[in-house]
């Protein structure tokens, strides 16, 4: 996790990018990024306008005072912040809130929405339109000296005002910002055997033009009830055509109790391999899947692109951890080639389970 920030440190110049890929000129590709903070834009007179990306806060520590043209609203660990590209707005500290950090997405490419249900249908499945709150609107004219950063083309430019951004009356339309409350996802899984894709936890998607092959999936892994039956329930071994990039917003994540902390984030490129660590492997095998599980008390994401993920020099410099490996140092080896193969169920319950 990246450290605290010092006195005085506000969301620009908390931002730590971790990775991106993409063109922001191109409108294409995204940016993975940290902050952390100690002080308000508010407190300086601050705002920011984002002209490459639509930008999703995920508060980790501390809740958030989001303030846009179009209104404002509290942001809390366990939500979301969507504010889209060229609207002002300003990060604060919300009230009771000494210091906070977090993660957040800068998405150059296709507007985000919520994915295409498909056979699951829409009446209330992963992330339902009706919980994506608008801003409470606020007007304020206000006179003064004040600063408006602004990203262009990936390169950040200020310039003075002397008056507040924030004097719009009304407005128009539905591409507004919005907050979600994650913990409002109805998430799916098997009530049989094996696993469904992780896609089935989509929250969001920005699409391209190539089905199946979105610029950017925005994922949760929330509190949920693992039922399958004779399955290795935690998240298997895999490579996949996609790019993850993980991040732990509270608790442990599923796949890594030992080796991953809240705050932290790890990537894993097209084609690379990885899995649960040895702590998940054991767990899952000597678990009784007769049972039903409920994980609860964690929330992670991944951020999952067709791209490849360039990590930052301050990345590299500061964030990469040698020893990531070793986590799975302990998985043991079980397979035996000299060993009876054990008897297969042909179905996902026996036959007298359906009397």
């Amino acid at each position: 996790p990246p450290p605290g920030a010092g006195a005085g440190v506000d969301f620009v110049d908390g931002a730590v990018t971790i990775a991106a890929n993409g063109d922001p000129a191109g409108q294409d590709g995204c940016g993975a990024n940290t902050y952390s903070l100690s002080a308000s834009m508010s407190a300086r007179g601050r705002y920011m306008r984002h002209a490459d990306a639509d930008v999703l806060i995920l508060p980790q520590e501390g809740a958030l005072e989001v303030r846009t043209e179009l209104g404002d609203f509290r942001v809390e660990p366990c939500e979301l912040a969507l504010v889209q590209r060229g609207t002002v707005f300003q990060v604060n500290l919300a009230e009771g809130t000494q210091s906070a950090r977090g993660y957040f997405l800068e998405n150059f490419g296709d507007l985000f929405v919520v994915p295409e249900l498909g056979p699951i249908g829409i009446s209330g499945g992963l992330a339902h339109p009706r919980h994506f709150l608008a801003p409470q609107a606020r007007y304020e004219e206000t006179e003064g000296d004040f600063e408006l950063v602004s990203k262009f083309l990936g390169q950040l430019f200020r310039s003075p005002l002397t008056h507040s951004p924030f004097d719009v009356v009304a407005w128009y339309g539905n591409l507004v910002p919005h907050k979600y409350d994650m913990r409002l996802f109805a998430a799916l899984n098997t009530v049989t055997y094996d696993h469904p894709d992780p896609s089935i936890n989509t929250v969001l998607s920005s699409y391209t033009s190539s089905p199946g092959l979105a610029n950017i999936d925005f994922v949760i892994f929330p509190p949920r009830w693992m039922a399958a039956e004779g399955t290795f329930r935690p998240p298997w071994f895999h490579r996949n055509c996609m790019s993850e990039l993980m991040g732990l917003l509270h608790g442990t994540y599923d796949a890594k109790p030992d080796s991953f902390q809240p705050g932290a984030s790890s990537i894993h490129n097209r084609f690379t391999p990885h899995g649960p660590d040895g702590g998940a492997v054991r767990a899952g095998t000597d678990a009784d899947t007769s049972v039903p599980e409920r994980y609860s008390g964690s929330l992670a994401f991944m951020w999952e692109t067709r791209l490849a993920w360039h990590p930052s020099e301050h990345a590299l410099a500061h964030m990469d951890d040698p020893a990531y490996p070793a986590c799975w140092s302990s998985v043991e080896r079980r397979f035996d080639a000299s060993a009876a193969p054990p008897a297969a169920e042909a179905y996902a319950f026996p036959p007298d389970a359906r009397r």
